[in-house]
């Protein structure tokens, strides 16, 4: 029992070294503060998707100490003293900031403007003395072809059209020369970041999409519905109409197109953006094996609002997820948070979110993870090794099945850490990995389409890397889990190794068949009252709208939480009628019968272990006989008494051999079998004194009177034995007085 506390208090403190439950959930409370995600729950359509994308990425870029929340072009950075407030205070008036949509003023101007004259058209500061640029400097040139082609104008140039070329995105990356957005560019701190826990990117945005087909049944008669020339009060339903009312989809097969949606281009669309008369949106992507269509939400604003623009999220949308990766420094703890909306058949939005917490093990948390589980495997073998032996050396002496389970659980106590430290070892640092991730867009070559899809595809590979790290410390945690739940329920067999602390297995197995017959009962009658509300009430209260749905409600009107459900304020007339012959019924036979059947199966078990109990003499407190054992340790090697193992033998075959007796010679002889003590005295070679201590040991736990008291008689006649009742009051008191022990020892017999 020591060595298996040892295994699995190791095994704890390993597995809490590894995924740390603590820091983790102060972690997650954090984080569904700050990007709001108690809001998930409570979305139900796709404007209210959109509306929680643009908070969730404003939430990220507020967490991401690389954003523009932070930093300034050092040109248009102002830190001057606020005479209100009465401090220091910082403004950043940047057009390339404008442009983005990142903040509304100021506008670019041809430094004709009385604000801040001259300074948009200068170029880019000097560089600081930061970290080094990963690419060489762009040359500072304008790309007049590129934007004629973007913009659709054959002959505009972008120095002719500056006012409005550096006012949009477009200027930044193809007319640098004339809006002044030439790099290299120095910024300066706005403010402190005052976080713990920092998003490294922007948000990426995608969706798993289903295949669209061919319309049946009645869709196939409303996509081909006629019309009628004389409703002219009911547009679009008095002339013909081009294009189908309906998208039909297949919720079997998966959409595997190059594109999420494909428009059509219109008049002067730029060449390079229509293929075949169609505009791609939302380019595929690979992650984890599926197939994913990715937005990142470089320009959050503006990206969100052309998606809700165009209708990205629609019919044949699956799931929608919106994610982001955040480092919590000092912990070393990486966080993959993913929020993630589905869509059921009727359209119904149904929103989760998904957090996993992997804990990067360095410096002394590694050696003490790696120290406990090599105790744990170390302990955990010696105990498999010592049980398999001494059940094959002591086979009659346990029962068997008992003893099996517990050589399985040190067995999985053994092979799973080992397991675990193991792949531990195979697995590549988070850090490591969330650097490849900062690196898929440091390396870039470009801010073009091409480009950004590249990198989103490398962004989507390391992804599926976190995402398989992730999974494994998620597959660990539920292994772990199983490995505690085997030992707990070791711990639980463990206890009937005293009968005052078997209380809980005695009564489960006393009432055991008591509460299967129950069960049976239960179970037949919380299910069929389950359907019952499913199939009259589901279509009109939420609550019972799925069996399931009805089965969860009902475990909690179980436990009191309600008997008025959501949703019965609108029924009226039979509906009404029928949801309380229902609530009634619940409440009468389950919950105030049945589950009160339940609670008088457990107590009445338990009041006959407890009466059990109370009839053992030979066993006393728990507590007590802990303190016990080192006593009757203490007292056989100071009068130095035989061996328990010796000494039970012995006994028990004194025993046989009295059974053996004829019974009416056992009746003479008395009612107990007799055993002189100078027996024993003779056989083990103790001493009085000692033997003495011993017998009234025996005797002050034993369930009968065990020792007798020796009658002296006449010479010649033979002593009798007889019961202690039968002891004299001065020959009595002399028995519990151990001083005179020695004394009376030649009075008592066995």
């Amino acid at each position: 029992m020591p060595l298996f506390l040892l295994c699995l208090l190791c095994f704890l403190v390993a597995i809490s070294v590894l995924s740390p439950a603590a820091e983790t959930s102060a972690i997650h409370q954090h984080l569904e503060s700050h990007f709001q995600l108690d809001q998930v729950a409570s979305i139900t359509d796709e404007h209210g998707i959109y509306e929680f994308l643009k908070s969730f990425e404003a939430q990220n870029v507020a967490m991401r100490p690389t954003s523009s929340n932070y930093w300034c072009e050092h040109r248009y950075f102002q830190y001057a003293w606020d005479d209100h407030y009465q401090i220091p205070t910082t403004t950043c008036n940047s057009p390339r900031y404008t442009a983005l949509g990142l903040q509304s003023a100021p506008v670019w101007t041809n430094g004709s403007g009385t604000s801040t004259s001259g300074g948009h058209r200068r170029l880019g500061g000097e560089t600081g003395n930061g970290s080094s640029p990963t690419h060489d400097y762009p040359p500072c040139e304008d790309n007049d072809t590129a934007y004629q082609i973007e913009e659709d104008k054959p002959n505009i140039t972008c120095h002719e059209d500056a006012a409005h070329a550096c006012s949009i995105d477009l200027g930044i990356t193809l007319c640098p020369r004339t809006c002044g957005y030439c790099a290299p560019f120095e910024y300066e701190k706005m403010k402190r970041y005052g976080k713990p826990q920092v998003t490294l990117l922007p948000s990426v945005i995608y969706q798993t999409r289903l295949q669209e087909t061919e319309c049946h049944g009645f869709a196939a008669t409303v996509q081909q519905q006629n019309y009628n020339p004389l409703l002219s009060l009911m547009p679009a339903m008095d002339g013909k109409r081009k294009g189908n009312l309906l998208t039909c989809i297949d919720r079997s097969a998966q959409q595997d197109s190059e594109y999420a949606l494909y428009l059509d281009c219109p008049e002067h669309t730029p060449s390079h953006r229509c293929t075949d008369g169609k505009v791609g949106i939302g380019a595929k992507q690979s992650f984890h094996g599926d197939i994913v269509y990715a937005e990142m939400l470089i320009e959050s604003e503006k990206t969100l609002t052309a998606m809700e623009k165009v209708g990205y999220i629609d019919i044949q949308t699956d799931t929608i997820s919106a994610s982001t990766m955040v480092y919590t420094e000092l912990l070393e703890m990486f966080t993959a948070l993913t929020v993630e909306f589905s869509f059921d058949y009727a359209g119904n939005v149904e929103g989760s979110v998904q957090m996993v917490t992997y804990k990067d093990l360095i410096r002394d948390d590694a050696s003490a993870f790696v120290r406990c589980l090599t105790t744990t495997c170390v302990g955990a073998f010696i105990s498999v090794v010592s049980l398999v032996a001494f059940l094959c050396c002591h086979p009659d002496k346990y029962n068997l099945g008992l003893m099996l389970y517990e050589i399985i659980s040190r067995l999985v106590l053994f092979i799973y850490p080992l397991i675990l430290l193991i792949s531990w070892t195979q697995q590549q640092p988070m850090a490591h990995e969330y650097d490849l991730l900062v690196q898929t867009f440091l390396n870039n070559e470009g801010m073009d389409a091409e480009h950004v899809k590249h990198s989103l595809a490398e962004y989507f590979k390391v992804k599926s890397v976190i995402y398989e790290e992730s999974s494994w410390l998620e597959r660990h945690r539920i292994a772990a889990y199983v490995v505690l739940y085997v030992q707990f329920l070791q711990m639980v067999l463990a206890f009937n190794v005293h009968p005052r602390v078997a209380m809980l297995t005695s009564t489960i197995q006393k009432a055991l068949f008591n509460m299967m017959h129950f069960f049976f009962v239960f179970a037949i009658l919380f299910l069929m009252l389950a359907f019952m509300a499913n199939f009259l009430l589901g279509g009109r209260i939420h609550l019972f709208g799925t069996f399931g749905g009805a089965c969860s409600a009902q475990v909690r009107m179980l436990f009191g939480e309600f008997i008025y459900a959501d949703g019965v304020e609108v029924l009226s007339g039979s509906a009404l009628v029928m949801y309380w012959l229902y609530a009634i019924s619940f409440m009468l036979i389950v919950f105030f019968t049945l589950l009160n059947f339940f609670l008088a199966i457990i107590v009445d078990a338990f009041v006959d272990v407890k009466n059990d109990c109370g009839t053992l003499r030979c066993t006393q407190s728990f507590f007590r006989d802990l303190c016990t054992m080192v006593a009757s340790s203490y007292f056989q090697r100071k009068y130095k008494l035989p061996p328990r193992k010796r000494l039970v033998q012995y006994l028990t075959e004194v025993m046989d051999d009295f059974n053996r007796r004829p019974k009416g010679e056992q009746t003479e002889e008395g009612k107990f079998p007799l055993l002189p003590a100078e027996a024993i005295v003779s056989e083990f070679g103790v001493d009085k004194t000692g033997l003495t201590h011993w017998l009234c040991w025996i005797e002050t736990m034993a369930t009968v009177p065990v020792v007798h008291y020796h009658c002296e008689g006449n010479e010649g006649t033979q002593s009798q034995p007889v019961d202690k009742e039968d002891i004299p009051e001065e020959a009595r008191s002399k028995l519990n007085t151990q001083s005179e022990e020695s004394e009376i020892l030649e009075q008592r017999v066995m």
